[in-house]
């Protein structure tokens, strides 16, 4: 009997392998090691698939392909305006990440073209919880929703797999191999591994942000007044905007900061939380029209902008003041485009993020930690599982510098190596998404949607043939695992 006087089921299920989170690394984890011929469990706390890729308003997986960092201020504002309609540079990231894509593109919910990403692949993210859920359950996924892990079953500092519960049942799930794509590492830190958090220099992680949408914007006269104000915006950012909206490709709008100063002198300006004042000339957010059922919704514009400072995202506390805070400020800052931002003064916040934008908390200590300098020399690796090229994007912390972007050295990609994804001193444990083993640069390029589907097919993939070979994960054979991933078209 429960303390809520409600008699609680017990049960015990077994499964070959089990996903704990089923956010944008969980769900690809999950299709490859079925694919890969396990028996396999996703669990989910939440009411979706997808994380913040879906829930979270993301809605542009970056980045694909290798992403060249720009030379000054003016390029930058020209890069960030068409990174979602860019196929410049190589592509790295390809297999289930591709696939999704032109599922994706076949439904009119993605904008592009086939077999190919752009350096931002935008698509639908409401879209995007359907169709993760048709890929997960046609691999012969069992998917389990509304299901929070509350222990780890452990012996000999091996996981055996975790125990679930709701207000029905409590479930131990035991697994061969479990997979902690959490975001959090929440299954790693259970089971005792090691973890850092934030920037070893101040101990703060990136800042946080709730995506909100905003609909009734007369997107047209917004760009009027761009037009008319190429000293503020710059003349190649206007003259982008202007190329970019007449051959109907999607664009990003940077923040307007006239009327920010204009805001914040009169006090209309929301401040976000934990910072106590606002720097306009470093601020950094972004803006784009919505593809929806095939087309840009030029009324319906998604907003992305630092929200949140100096909170530890695993503390339940600290993050639900932060995330009350963001609602407040999405709430004000549609207040502000309404007084100050033409185009607005009729529109409207239509909703806001089901799932919290979180950068960085947990990263897991593994056999190997990638470091800023793997990433920015393009350093290969001889048990790499695959490529990534993005730049190195790391947001200030208090909300006074310009965020970090630094590109990718080498030949514009750098490998990822598989000793990342074993947590230190634990078996039968993988670890995927935002928090593999990396210090705080490299995860500020690693913590990306494309890595994170990249890093999930890769323990996806290893964890079957653990169990197919009868070996924990730590000795599957790397020559083997990489040729099962080449052969389904992830590049190594």
């Amino acid at each position: 009997m429960s303390r809520l006087g409600v008699e609680k089921h017990n049960r015990k299920v077994q499964t070959d392998i089990l996903v704990a989170g089923g956010g944008t690394a969980g769900f690809v984890a999950a299709i490859a090691a079925a694919r890969n011929g396990a028996k396999v469990i996703l669990v989910e706390k939440r009411d979706h698939l997808g994380g913040t890729h879906s829930g979270g308003m993301v809605m542009m997986i970056r980045s694909m392909r290798h992403m060249r960092a720009p030379r000054d201020a003016a390029e930058k504002k020209v890069m960030i305006a068409g990174y979602e309609s860019a196929f410049d540079d190589q592509q790295v990231v390809y297999s289930i990440a591709q696939e999704y894509i032109d599922r994706m593109l076949e439904t009119g919910s993605a904008w592009g073209m086939k077999g190919q990403a752009t350096a931002r692949q935008l698509f639908d993210p409401e879209i995007a919880k359907w169709m993760i859920e048709r890929m997960v359950l046609e691999a012969g996924v069992d998917v389990w929703l509304y299901a929070q892990s509350t222990d780890v079953l452990m012996a000999n500092h091996a996981v055996n797999g975790v125990v679930i519960e709701n207000m029905l049942e409590r479930v131990e799930i035991t697994a061969k191999v479990t997979i902690d794509t959490t975001g959090d590492g929440e299954v790693c830190a259970a089971a005792g591994a090691r973890f850092e958090k934030g920037d070893p220099e101040t101990g703060f992680g990136q800042p946080l942000t709730l995506y909100f949408v905003i609909g009734g914007v007369n997107l047209e006269k917004t760009l009027d007044y761009i037009r008319e104000n190429p000293g503020e915006f710059g003349a190649d950012y206007v003259a982008t905007l202007e190329r970019l909206r007449s051959e109907g490709k999607p664009f990003t709008v940077l923040p307007f900061k006239a009327r920010i100063r204009e805001a914040l002198a009169n006090g209309d300006y929301p401040i976000p939380y934990g910072i106590e004042k606002v720097n306009p000339e470093t601020l950094t957010y972004m803006a784009r029209p919505m593809f929806r059922n095939g087309k840009f919704r030029y009324d319906l514009i998604s907003h992305n902008m630092d929200m949140a400072y100096n909170v530890d995202a695993t503390d339940r506390k600290q993050l639900t003041e932060a995330t009350i805070a963001m609602r407040d400020v999405a709430v004000r800052m549609a207040a502000f485009y309404r007084k100050y931002v033409p185009g607005y003064e009729d529109s409207y916040l239509v909703h806001t993020a089901q799932a919290v934008g979180v950068r960085d908390s947990r990263r897991i200590v593994g056999d190997y930690t990638l470091t800023k300098e793997d990433v920015l020399s393009g350093r290969t690796f001889d048990d790499g599982i695959g490529r990534y090229g993005s730049v190195v994007d790391v947001h200030d912390k208090d909300g006074k510098q310009s965020l970090m972007l630094a590109e990718v050295g080498g030949g514009g990609w750098f490998h990822v190596p598989y000793r990342v994804l074993l947590p230190a001193g634990i078996k039968n444990l993988l670890v995927a998404g935002r928090c593999i083993s990396a210090d705080y640069i490299a995860q500020g390029c690693t913590r990306s949607q494309a890595a994170c589907m990249m890093t999930g097919q890769a323990a996806g993939t290893a964890a079957a043939l653990a169990i197919r070979r009868g070996v924990e994960p730590r000795a599957v054979n790397i020559s083997e695992l990489q040729k099962t991933l080449i052969a389904q078209n992830q590049l190594i």
